[in-house]
């Protein structure tokens, strides 16, 4: 792990760090369980070296194609938080963020704990020149329903197998497109917040590992191409990650 410096903000900020996905999972779970009350929250940016596959706590390698699986292996990992599967590589920018027991950000409602991250990064991608927002509490509600409506409840349920499928409370939405998605573990330690926000969105691969027939790739061609954007289609030019994590840092110190 490379030497962290100490934000004069209260934040302990580890550099960008990349390397293969199973590392950063590893060391984001060590930050939390070795996190002490009284220390300073820790951001943990971070990228996948190599293009991989992260499942949520609760999915099974048995939602993806044995096909694809098989002919074009992709690194699969498992986190421990929940949600659905996320793509990593040059094409996601991660963040960790690591709050101790007793730290004020950490609320009892487990929602309304997303909501001063989904802020930050609202008011990052403003200062970057795009207008966006957050998801609200009754519009991720009325997203989940799509699941339990009979109309609606088969496409929803194949797109939901990406958490760029679907609209979680407080993450960052530009008009009907989600750019950030958010996950959390909490262990009495203390919580692990974990953003991934998109440099640039190819949904491509995520398609073909997660669609099991032609018709349920067409669904994911689609849905995933409506739901979520890349911010390098935003800006309509190329952004580097420390143009994005200088952007978010120096927002968050003025949120102090």
């Amino acid at each position: 792990m490379q030497n962290p410096h100490l934000s004069v903000h209260k934040w302990r900020v580890l550099p960008l760090t990349i390397a293969p996905q199973q590392y950063h999972i590893d060391l984001s779970e060590q930050l939390l369980r070795e996190v002490s009350p009284g220390e300073p929250a820790t951001l943990y940016w971070s990228q996948a070296e190599f293009v991989g596959l992260v499942l949520g706590f609760s999915q099974q390698q048995s939602i993806l194609n044995p096909a694809i699986v098989a002919t074009q292996p992709l690194p699969i990992h498992h986190r421990r938080a929940g949600g659905t599967a996320v793509l990593v590589g040059p094409g996601l920018l991660s963040l960790d963020v690591i709050l101790p027991a007793g730290h004020p950000l950490i609320l009892p409602d487990i929602v309304e704990s997303y909501r001063w991250l989904g802020t930050a990064w609202v008011k990052t991608l403003v200062r970057l020149g795009v207008d966006a927002r957050l998801v609200s509490p009754q519009e991720a509600h009325a997203h989940r329903a799509l699941l339990k409506q009979e109309e609606t409840k088969k496409v929803a349920s194949i797109l939901n197998r990406a958490c760029f499928g679907s609209l979680s409370s407080y993450e960052v939405i530009v008009e009907k497109r989600k750019v950030a998605g958010f996950d959390m573990i909490r262990r009495r330690t203390g919580s692990l917040l974990q953003a991934g926000f998109l440099l640039k969105w190819d949904p491509e691969p995520l398609i073909e590992l997660l669609g099991q027939t032609t018709e349920e790739r067409a669904i994911l061609r689609e849905g995933l191409s409506e739901r979520a954007v890349g911010l390098d289609t935003l800006l309509g030019r190329t952004t580097s990650p420390t143009e994005v994590i200088s952007a978010f840092e120096e927002v968050l110190t003025a949120m102090e």
